[in-house]
């Protein structure tokens, strides 16, 4: 137990450097990490939080680069999405179709042709918080949902990094009442969350560190290569699960 708490320790630090850096994949990595090492009872409800630690100092450090409208509107939708799915969690079987329909949207996302857009106005960014509350508790990792939508030239680097961060802050801390609702206690891994919540801390410092050093079309390049890893690995899970 102790060894495998090192090893998430450090891929904690690992995972939050790389979402530091280009705003996402870090998550779903760590997500990927923790099944070989916790329950899959005990792995949404805690990458949730190390997540909404990591998400959060992401935020702080690039708070002037929030869009305060963009977020509201997210922010009213997420807790819609997570009402609904807390009825449906104990009732929905199949899962797979979630990772499936995730997959479709960053494939058309990478793949659409240059004239269609997907940029969506402020207010419609409403919709993407519903989805992701519906979603949080099904697949645990939203940021590749959310991702697609920061593609194109509307953000700077900085403005895709922090927006999302902030973002994933609210999809995440939905999840803690919702899961404490179900039963899951938070008190009896306190130890393994508390250090994979430093882990993230440090990992992110080092990842916005790097951020402002990166190449605009570097970071681009990096950006999409991240969905399409994250893509291929949600067919992986839906055609295993």
């Amino acid at each position: 137990m102790l060894l495998a708490n090192t090893a998430l320790v450090f891929i904690t630090i690992f995972t939050s450097t790389i979402s530091g850096a280009i705003g996402m994949a870090g998550g779903i990595l760590l997500l990927s990490a923790m099944t070989f090492f916790l329950s899959i009872d005990m792995i949404v409800p805690i990458h949730g939080m190390v997540q909404l630690a990591s998400n959060s100092t992401r935020s702080l450090i690039l708070r002037q680069h929030f869009n305060k409208n963009l977020i509201i509107s997210f922010a009213l939708g997420v807790p819609l999405g997570a009402i609904v799915s807390t009825y449906l969690i104990t009732t929905i079987q199949d899962k797979r179709y979630f990772f499936l329909a995730i997959a479709i949207i960053i494939f058309f996302a990478l793949l659409k042709p240059k004239k269609f857009k997907m940029e969506i106005p402020d207010k419609a960014f409403f919709v993407v918080g519903v989805c992701v509350g519906f979603l949080g508790l099904f697949v645990g990792a939203t940021g590749p949902f959310i991702a697609p939508f920061f593609l194109g030239a509307r953000f700077s680097k900085q403005e895709v990094v922090a927006n999302k961060a902030i973002l994933q802050v609210i999809g995440h801390f939905i999840k803690i009442p919702v899961f404490l609702s179900l039963g899951f206690n938070y008190q009896d891994h306190f130890l393994l969350i508390g250090t994979m919540i430093i882990a993230s801390i440090i990992g992110t410092k080092i990842g916005t560190k790097l951020l402002s050093k990166i190449n605009d079309k570097i970071f681009a390049l990096f950006f999409k290569s991240a969905l399409l890893v994250s893509a291929i690995r949600l067919l992986f899970k839906f055609f295993s699960y």
